[in-house]
């Protein structure tokens, strides 16, 4: 029943989402808004990160299987991107070196921004 609950309630933010989107006058992921308003609930404690704990854990254990419908319908369509393949190759492993740099500097960056409070409350 727990993990019901906590389903529930993500998809709860995720209808909510779809309805921001909806709603917006320019083009905006659902799934973004989401995960803002998910954020916003965070931020503002209306909801703890450990109400949904559970229903995170076992979708990041999953996440895998929810991956295969969006390879099945590339394969679908493997005809009319068949001349493309050497570019999207390359597009991916830049898009994937830009998307590792920038990680590692953001994780960098947020340890010091750590390491420098943790210095001013001995302080």
């Amino acid at each position: 029943m727990k993990l019901f609950k906590q389903l529930t309630i993500v998809f709860l933010i995720c209808m909510a989402g779809e309805v921001v989107a909806a709603y917006l006058p320019f083009p905006f992921p659902a799934a973004v808004a989401a995960l803002l308003i998910m954020l916003g609930l965070f931020i503002s404690g209306v909801l703890k990160p450990q109400s949904v704990q559970d229903v995170a854990e076992c979708l990041l254990a999953n996440m895998a299987f929810l991956f295969v419908p969006s390879g099945v319908a590339i394969l679908d369509e493997y005809a009319s991107i068949q001349g493309s393949v050497v570019q999207l190759l390359i597009i991916m492993v830049v898009s994937l070196i830009i998307t590792f740099t920038v990680t590692a500097y953001t994780v960098t960056g947020v340890i010091k921004l750590m390491e420098r409070g943790k210095k001013e409350e001995r302080a």
